[in-house]
């Protein structure tokens, strides 16, 4: 008998996880009050990498899941993904040889380039440095929208979508059997928490501790202009990508920060770094700034797998990157029973009491 799954939240992670499943053979229900394709998905820069302070395990997770989004995008054009590559001018006060070094020795193809490959490959950027660093197989994802095609393909492949707000886990003696909404209660076999900032909510609701951390980002966002860049850049106090549509979106950080605590200062601030970043022979014009929370567990790594029986989290910062890999891996676990090794340091269990 096909298992019945319930997943609550329609980001990325739960919208691909619902493809996946539903391709698998499951009978999935998938569960989101909005359908705009994730709270946290909707505000994401969408820069997909393994670089820069990976352990070996994550870096590992992070490359599988790169390879992925490239196969999926070759069997789905319209996957609004691209393998644009990044520019690295500086790293946030990181030397750009320690970003080289920690993961080169692991073959991931960094290149320096020196100021006159840069000015050929960026005409747009108003100052270079002597040489920056280049990665050709890193990519820029639009999470949200992702989530809307995964979604879809989802309900192609017989996955029901449906809108109720999960307010509980539905407990009997020792396992998860479903989720209580504002529209009645829903039953599965498995019910699979993809709520970003909102799973540790409702797992407490099972007296289940998830430890998560909720810092912002903010992203400021132009009108559509000219294409001015072509990769993700990455600047001393800014990282930035242009859309398909021509608008750019900018932010200062990756881990919160000074421009973060007040938006509306923040969003001045990082439109007038972006100013004099680029090069353009039409003013930029300033759209809007958007502030995200980013689901974080409390030592920065994905919590990924199953805590107690009929219950699987799914909870990580990075799920633009990684959604490719916890789609596909953590569909082969639950169909099948067998835990990829990729996803054995990501276990819930290494925050239980010892």
């Amino acid at each position: 008998m096909a298992q019945k799954i319930l997943i609550i939240g329609a980001g990325i992670i739960g919208s691909i996880l619902a493809w996946r499943l539903a391709n698998a053979g499951c009978k999935v229900t998938l569960i989101d009050p909005s359908d705009t394709g994730g709270t946290a998905s909707a505000v994401s820069l969408g820069w997909t990498n393994a670089t820069y302070e990976n352990p070996r395990f994550y870096y590992d997770l992070r490359l599988f899941s790169m390879t992925r989004w490239d196969a999926i995008k070759a069997a789905h054009p319209d996957l609004p993904y691209t393998r644009n590559g990044t520019l690295y001018t500086s790293f946030y006060g990181i030397p750009l040889d320690t970003v080289f070094a920690e993961h080169s020795t692991w073959g991931y193809p960094f290149q320096w380039a020196d100021t006159a490959e840069l000015q050929s490959l960026e005409p747009n950027l108003a100052a270079l440095p002597e040489r920056g660093l280049l990665c050709d197989i890193e990519g820029h994802v639009a999470p949200h929208h992702a989530a809307k095609f995964f979604r879809t393909q989802a309900i192609k492949t017989g996955a029901e979508f449906i809108k109720p707000h999960a307010t509980s886990l539905i407990r009997k003696g020792d396992a998860i059997i479903g989720a209580n909404t504002d529209q009645g209660p829903l039953t599965a076999d498995i019910t699979l928490l993809a709520a970003g900032t909102e799973t540790a909510t409702l797992a407490a609701t099972a007296n289940l501790d998830v430890p998560l951390t909720a810092p912002a980002g903010l992203l400021i966002h132009t009108k559509p202009a000219p294409r001015l860049i072509t990769r993700t850049i990455l600047t001393e106090d800014l990282h930035m990508a242009q859309w398909p549509d021509g608008s750019i979106s900018a932010g200062g950080d990756f881990g919160g920060g000074a421009v973060n605590d007040d938006p509306i200062k923040g969003s001045e601030i990082l439109f007038e770094r972006l100013k004099n970043t680029l090069k353009s022979e039409h003013p930029l014009e300033f759209s809007h700034h958007t502030l995200g929370l980013r689901p974080t567990p409390k030592d920065g790594f994905p919590i990924i797998g199953s805590p107690t029986k009929g219950l699987y989290l799914t909870v990580m910062h990075s799920g633009a990157t990684l959604a490719p890999a916890v789609g596909e891996l953590v569909t082969t676990e639950i169909t099948t029973g067998q835990r990829d090794p990729l996803l054995s340091a990501f276990h819930p269990d290494r925050f239980a009491p010892h």
